[in-house]
């Protein structure tokens, strides 16, 4: 495994790790109903992300590749459904067993430098989960009070700037060194 596969992983490991910390101190505010829809939306793309990054790291080996990715959407989604109770834990596990075979079959398919578009794609959307999460946690028909709440969604789309741009940089890096790797010799 490379630097860029480490850097997917351990996103997708630091994610899981703040968004269940979030579910779990937001928990008296959230109903369970909102809770499967935050279980069900990260699970499923976690197990996306991972299912097309492995799926083309192991390409020729589907089984190893869709079993990987469905342990990790599992276990993804099933962390962040328990602060639920159980409804939430199946949602999010289900979620991740159909995004980590969903997105291994995808990797399996495609080359590697279409790859990096694709777990892009799907990284930003793991990280979108920490915009629904004060989206569903806002009371029906609260009101805005001052202007500060403007800093939150900035700061918030500031991070996932810099964690694209870096995950980009890594990625031309990666394609760079597997190209100097695969070149014939002159």
């Amino acid at each position: 495994m490379s630097f860029y596969h480490f850097f997917v992983l351990s996103s997708l490991g630091l994610l899981t790790f703040i968004v269940v910390l979030w579910t779990r101190t937001l928990k008296k505010v959230l109903a369970t109903m909102q809770g499967m829809v935050i279980s069900m939306f990260f699970g499923m793309n976690v197990g996306l992300t991972a299912g097309v990054l492995l799926g083309v790291t192991y390409q020729g080996n589907l089984f190893l590749s869709t079993i990987l990715s469905m342990a990790i959407g599992i276990l993804a989604g099933s962390l962040c459904g328990l602060c639920f109770g159980l409804l939430s834990v199946l949602e999010g596990f289900m979620a991740g067993l159909m995004g980590g075979m969903m997105g291994a079959m995808v990797g399996e398919m495609i080359r590697a430098d279409q790859s990096i578009s694709l777990v892009q794609i799907f990284l930003f959307l793991s990280v979108s989960t920490l915009f629904i999460i004060p989206i569903l946690a806002t009371p029906k028909g609260s009101k805005v009070k001052s202007k500060k709440w403007i800093l939150k969604p900035l700061t918030l789309a500031a991070i996932i700037i810099i964690l694209m741009i870096s995950g980009d940089s890594i990625a031309m890096r990666f394609e760079d060194q597997k190209a100097v790797l695969t070149k014939p010799n002159e």
